[in-house]
């Protein structure tokens, strides 16, 4: 009933083709919405192709709306407890993938866990959408239309993957444009960033301490702490060479910080503390970048 059959209809309609939507469904995964929204975030006024059309102010609120992208479908995903479709975990015509790919598609292209709502349309309508109205270039209508697509081709991924029903995807975008709704009307990095952590709180107490809630939610407690003290030296416009130390110090501090949160993943102290500096620290970073890059030019 919740997929009135259409996933494997895409299925039969796409063919072949629906290898192609293993890798354009990345759109909306996790990694992806990281790097793309953090990054931003970073480089500030020098995001390429962007230059001054995002600020740290806007660029933060974007990073607000991706963790409560993330507190929302941890919340939502147990609560409702609804499971995938049977295909979810069967690679969509891996016969038409080489042997030494298998892996890397089957890991692409499947999912496992809970459906409802889909995660990738939660976090592709909360992170498009808000980099849609972050991001201050060309027409809103020309960005609202962008963003759409990007929606749009992420949502119908997951269906011809048959990872989701079309309920699921529904309801992703519909609460995540409810999010993006409050979010937007709230207007500064803080307040964003404390809506995340109250919607993770009210999750912890609904459904639990779950590993990637818990770190979620610390995450976004240690954005609003950081914000809460140092937001107006964060909202100062930063050089290229700050901009570009905050990118590459920040990254270093990603991947080691988030390789010691798996490690402790099961560990719900260890991993909460863990996270909380990672939250906090995506969002200190430009002060971090600021320096390093001062200290270097002061060498030379």
């Amino acid at each position: 009933m919740r997929g009135i059959g259409l996933p494997s209809l895409l299925a039969e309609l796409f063919g072949p083709l629906v290898v192609v939507f293993a890798l354009l469904t990345q759109l909306g995964d996790t990694w992806f919405l990281f790097a793309l929204v953090v990054s931003s975030y970073w480089f500030g006024p020098h995001t390429p192709r962007i230059g001054d059309g995002l600020d740290r102010r806007r660029g933060a609120i974007v990073v607000g709306l991706l963790l409560l992208a993330f507190v929302l479908v941890y919340t939502t995903k147990p609560l409702f407890g609804l499971p995938r479709p049977p295909s979810a975990a069967v690679p969509p015509r891996g016969d038409l993938v080489p042997d030494a790919l298998a892996g890397v598609y089957e890991w692409l292209s499947t999912s496992s866990g809970f459906g409802f709502p889909s995660g990738h349309a939660t976090g592709s309508t909360l992170v498009y959408g808000g980099l849609a109205w972050a991001v201050r270039i060309s027409s809103p209508r020309r960005r609202a239309v962008i963003a759409a697509v990007l929606i749009t081709v992420v949502s119908l991924s997951r269906l011809a993957l048959g990872v989701h029903y079309l309920v699921d995807v529904l309801a992703g975008t519909a609460l995540a444009l409810t999010g993006l709704a409050v979010a937007v009307r709230l207007a500064t990095p803080r307040r964003v960033f404390g809506l995340a952590a109250a919607v993770g709180f009210i999750g912890l107490i609904a459904v639990g301490p779950t590993p990637d809630l818990l770190a979620s939610t610390a995450m976004a407690v240690g954005a609003t702490v950081v914000w809460t003290g140092f937001g107006d030296e964060l909202l100062a416009t930063p050089s290229r060479a700050g901009a570009l130390s905050t990118a590459g110090v920040g990254a270093v501090v990603v991947v080691l910080g988030g390789g010691l949160a798996l490690l402790v993943r099961t560990d719900p102290l260890l991993s909460g503390g863990g996270a909380l500096l990672v939250g906090a620290g995506i969002v200190a970073m430009p002060l971090v970048g600021d320096r390093v890059a001062k200290t270097v030019a002061a060498q030379n």
